[in-house]
């Protein structure tokens, strides 16, 4: 006969299951919905913080467009001063531009992730109002790195896949990272940070508010 308490792991791990596919669900229905919105409020910053990151081109164009039935960030770039690749000098006079850019849904991944791990873990509401401060602290940074990063080494790809093929660096091993579950990762690092650090808060108050009472006792 099976005990009740032989059940217990199994009935929080269902439980945990359910509420990862139903909160899946909701931020895959909010991502369909609002991720053009989100994208355009934070078109400003992104634009400035790219041109930051990507300073050796002149950003001539940022925006969200529509290919192939996607919403993209894109951005149109001509090259802004003397470069050295190849072993020559490349002086911009305007002849090549470039045009690179990334889906929103991948743009916005670390978000989406984040989110879903931050409210598919049990907690209660005071807890996850703490998570939902923490993770949006953190994904700050994790959104603009990424998005203005995996920008500007699309931007020098262009540039080096014409002058100097075969040449590597930082920023190219980067966009590579990303483009290969990186986003995904930086996602749930995210979310289980937020996680551990709300709990150790609440354990914290808890045990702050514990002491407290027991001198006043």
């Amino acid at each position: 006969m099976t005990t009740s308490a032989g059940w217990g792991p199994q009935v929080r791990a269902r439980s945990f299951a359910l509420r990862l596919f139903l909160v899946t669900a909701l931020m895959l229905t909010a991502a369909h919905c609002y991720s053009r919105q989100v994208v355009t409020l934070m078109l400003p910053t992104l634009a400035t913080a790219l041109k930051l990151v990507a300073d050796d081109f002149t950003i001539v164009q940022f925006g969200v467009v529509d290919e192939r039935n996607q919403a993209s960030v894109a951005a149109v770039a001509l090259l802004g001063r003397t470069v050295v690749l190849g072993g020559r000098a490349i002086v911009p006079d305007g002849s090549f531009v470039m045009s690179v850019g990334t889906t929103i849904g991948t743009a916005l991944q670390p978000i989406w992730v984040a989110w879903v791990m931050v409210l598919a873990w049990p907690a209660r509401m005071a807890e996850l109002a703490l998570r939902g401060v923490i993770v949006s602290a953190l994904l700050v940074p994790v959104v603009f790195l990424d998005t203005r990063l995996s920008m500007a080494a699309l931007l020098w790809d262009a540039m080096v896949r014409l002058h100097e093929p075969g040449r590597a660096s930082p920023l190219l091993w980067w966009n590579v990272f990303l483009n290969g579950g990186g986003r995904l990762v930086l996602g749930l690092i995210a979310g289980f940070l937020s996680i551990a650090l709300a709990q150790r808060a609440m354990k914290a108050d808890v045990s702050g508010t514990g002491i407290s009472d027991a001198h006043q006792g």
